[in-house]
C-alpha cells in the first residue's frame, strides 16, 4: 500500500472516533452546538442536514474529507520526519482545524461562521483525538522494510 492509500485509510479510520466524540459532545455533553456532519452538510447541501439521507451523505463526505486530510499528513511526514509523529499529527490537526474555522468565518458560511467557546473546546479536543489516532494508524500501516512512514 502506498503513502496515498495509507494516509486515506488512516485519516478515514481516525474520523470514526472523531465523529463519535462529535456526537457524544453534541448529544450527551451539550458542549457543542453542531456535529461534524453538520459542517459537511452545510458545505455540500448549503443547509444543515435534515433527512436521514442527507445525514448519511454528510457523514460519508466528512469521512472522505478526513481521508483527504490523512493523505496530506502522510505526504508531509517525509519532510518533517517520523520521530514524534503523534505530536506532529496533533499539531497538524489543530492547525488544520483552526484554518477550517477561519475559512468559514472569512466566507461567513451560514450556521458555521459564529462559534461559541464551548464548541471551540469540543473542536479542539476532537482535533487532538483525530491527530493521535491518525498517527497511531499510520504507524501501524507503515511498511515492514524499515522505510518509516514513506
Amino acid at each position: 500500500m502506498d503513502r496515498f492509500y495509507r494516509g486515506f485509510i488512516a485519516g478515514t479510520a481516525a474520523a470514526i472516533p472523531l465523529n463519535a466524540w462529535s456526537l457524544f459532545s453534541y448529544y450527551n455533553l451539550k458542549l457543542t452546538d453542531r456535529r461534524l456532519l453538520d459542517w459537511a452538510g452545510m458545505l455540500v447541501f448549503g443547509s444543515m442536514p435534515k433527512t436521514a439521507l442527507q445525514v448519511a451523505l454528510a457523514l460519508f463526505m466528512q469521512l472522505v474529507y478526513s481521508g483527504f486530510r490523512g493523505i496530506l499528513f502522510a505526504f508531509l511526514v517525509p519532510h518533517i520526519g517520523s520521530r514524534g509523529v503523534v505530536g506532529k499529527a496533533v499539531i497538524f490537526s489543530v492547525i488544520l482545524s483552526f484554518a477550517e474555522e477561519f475559512i468559514v468565518v472569512l466566507f461567513k458560511v451560514p450556521n458555521l461562521a459564529e462559534t461559541p467557546a464551548d464548541s471551540v473546546i469540543s473542536t479542539l479536543l476532537g482535533a487532538v483525538l483525530w491527530g493521535v489516532v491518525l498517527a497511531v494508524i499510520l504507524r501501524r500501516l507503515e511498511p515492514r522494510a524499515g522505510e518509516g512512514l514513506s
